[in-house]
């Protein structure tokens, strides 16, 4: 809230090192969007965002994974606790639930993952009518933290894939979910469609002036990696920072540097990545980084929160 306050944020590339500085004003800003396992530290501002002028909807991962997978995240009846909350004092179009990542292990099985797929379709039907998931992408920095801190994984093939993710379409079917599959299209099928999950059809629903409205109409495609259906969208998170401690993890390297890097941030920091020095005034010079500070004009989605 500092940084919707002081009606920006500073932002720094994980590509090409430079540094942005993203209005956050009003009437820059069509809509936000919180990509989060939990939403409970920003609902007592919520209030304060809408009398301020925004319009908001979360991307809610819940997994419900042991503690060994997901260290870090709430359970998943708190989870369910602060959907039911969000749905009461907005609408059931604020929310989007994900299942992702889906890992597979000796004790996550698929018949685990689908009795536990089951149980999270009876408890947030009422809340959300459509299931976003995916199935793990094994980048090095994944493989690397999956060695070390869930031994025994494995890595279904395609047609594996195909297979269960038929069987969640049925499951899901049952309780009036459809499932869409981010970034995978090989998945796709008449029972499992492609998610945007920066989707000008669903914000369309939470938008509430004409001018957002054509401004979400406006917006391109903007795929972020292959198969990816999302539009364009500006993301002013920062990689190393989320203290959940996902052993799947795509933005952390570990959970010690993540766990160091939020050590070192100011509640008043205009970054949330802290090699970003500066003021409200400006960025202050990054070693080692090229540097680009522009205020942004109109704008698109603000992406806030973690994978």
């Amino acid at each position: 809230m500092h940084r919707i306050r002081e009606g920006f944020v500073r932002v720094l590339s994980p590509f090409g090192g430079g540094i942005s500085d993203i209005s956050l004003a009003p009437q820059d800003v069509t809509a936000i969007v919180f990509w989060t396992k939990n939403a409970a530290p920003i609902l007592p501002y919520l209030d304060e965002l809408r009398n301020l002028g925004y319009c908001f909807t979360f991307l809610y991962t819940i997994n419900n994974y042991p503690a060994f997978m997901e260290p870090g995240v709430p359970s998943w009846g708190h989870s369910v606790k602060i959907i039911e909350q969000l749905s009461g004092r907005f609408s059931p179009a604020v929310v989007r639930w994900r299942y992702d990542t889906i890992v597979l292990t000796q004790s996550l099985d698929w018949k685990w993952h689908m009795g536990n797929f089951r149980q999270l379709c009876r408890s947030l039907a009422p809340y959300s009518a459509e299931c976003i998931f995916s199935f793990c992408d094994y980048y090095k920095k994944t493989v690397r933290n999956m060695d070390l801190r869930a031994p025994g994984y494995w890595r279904p093939s395609e047609a594996q894939c195909r297979d269960m993710a038929e069987e969640m379409a049925h499951a899901a079917e049952q309780w009036g979910i459809s499932v869409a599959s981010c970034a995978h299209d090989f998945l796709l099928s008449e029972n499992v469609t492609r998610a945007g999950c920066i989707d000008p059809e669903f914000l369309s629903l939470v938008v509430d002036s004409p001018e957002r409205l054509a401004a979400v109409g406006d917006l391109k495609k903007a795929p972020t990696r292959k198969d990816c259906g999302c539009a364009a969208s500006r993301d002013v998170g920062a990689y190393d920072t989320c203290l959940h401690g996902c052993v799947y993890c795509y933005a952390n390297a570990n959970p010690e540097v993540a766990r160091k890097n939020v050590s070192l941030l100011r509640k008043d920091s205009p970054c949330l990545d802290p090699r970003v020095a500066g003021t409200n005034d400006g960025p202050a010079a990054v070693p080692d980084l090229a540097r680009r500070s522009a205020r942004s004009g109109p704008s698109d989605y603000r992406r806030i929160g973690e994978r």
